[in-house]
């Protein structure tokens, strides 16, 4: 009278197989959150638009001579922390402190670096068009890091 109801051995299966994806994909969420070095999903190794350059390439460019690099953040992720010997040259406060750094453009020698925070920065691809506009780079190749601060952060860890 009062049963167990039977279930077919189909379901039984099912909720095994239920079961055990959700417990490899917490398992695997753990791993990745818990891991010290996990791995920079947003930072997929993607071909690098026109003008822009991807770690590896800068790190050709360092080896061979250097690079000069422009944090194109605001201030205040600039105070926080950047790049060692990173100019801050943003689109806010551009007139004012390019000025300031007129005479390190004149004598550089090496290809410079823009960076922002995003994967697709507007801000450094911005500021890399106002120096080729202005001639402020000189004769200086003027690339935008594809995947900015993040992309250098995830490198330094290597």
């Amino acid at each position: 009278m009062f049963g167990v109801p039977r279930v077919p051995g189909i379901t039984i299966l099912a909720l095994q197989v239920a079961c055990l994806l959700c417990s490899a994909a917490v398992a695997g969420l753990l791993a990745f959150h818990l891991h010290p070095m996990p791995p920079s999903l947003y930072l997929a190794e993607e071909e690098a638009d026109d003008g822009e350059v991807n770690m590896a390439k800068v790190a050709e460019l360092e080896a061979t001579g250097g690079v000069l690099w422009i944090d194109a953040r605001v201030r205040s992720r600039y105070d926080e922390e950047h790049i060692p010997g990173a100019l801050l040259l943003n689109s806010e406060e551009y007139d004012t402190l390019v000025f300031e750094y007129f005479d390190t453009f004149q004598s550089n020698e090496r290809p410079i670096i823009i960076y922002c925070d995003a994967q697709k920065c507007a801000a450094s691809k911005e500021v890399a068009e106002r120096m080729r506009e202005t001639n402020l780079a000189m004769s200086n190749d003027v690339y935008v890091l594809r995947g900015g601060w993040n992309a250098w952060k995830s490198a330094q860890k290597r």
